[in-house]
């Protein structure tokens, strides 16, 4: 009996282990990515969250290929603090605007 759900039992520790997985990207950011005297800014995404300067901001959504973080996430994404696009690296915190590479 316990070979036969074998098979099944193997697929469901296998789809809880791929859910608990956990992303983790370091990037640098600069305003100007060409000047090597510019001191980048480090950015850490950790799962859904994004550290910065010791501070964690929390995923608040996406809206095509933007992401949108923020301390405290008031429920329209694209009101929050900082918004990102992965794709292209680039970085905005209010009129900030850096561009982002990953390491």
């Amino acid at each position: 009996m316990f070979l036969k759900k074998l098979p099944i039992y193997l697929l469901v520790s296998l789809a809880i282990t791929a859910c608990d997985r956990n992303d983790y990207v370091t990037w640098h950011c600069k305003k100007d990515p060409s000047n090597a005297d510019e001191k980048p800014l480090t950015m850490i995404l950790e799962g859904s969250s994004m550290k910065l300067n010791q501070l964690n901001y929390n995923f608040c959504g996406s809206l095509g290929p933007i992401s949108y973080f923020d301390l405290n996430c008031s429920g329209k994404a694209e009101l929050s603090a900082i918004s990102f696009i992965p794709k292209t690296g680039a970085w905005t915190r209010g009129n900030e605007t850096l561009q982002c590479l990953a390491l």
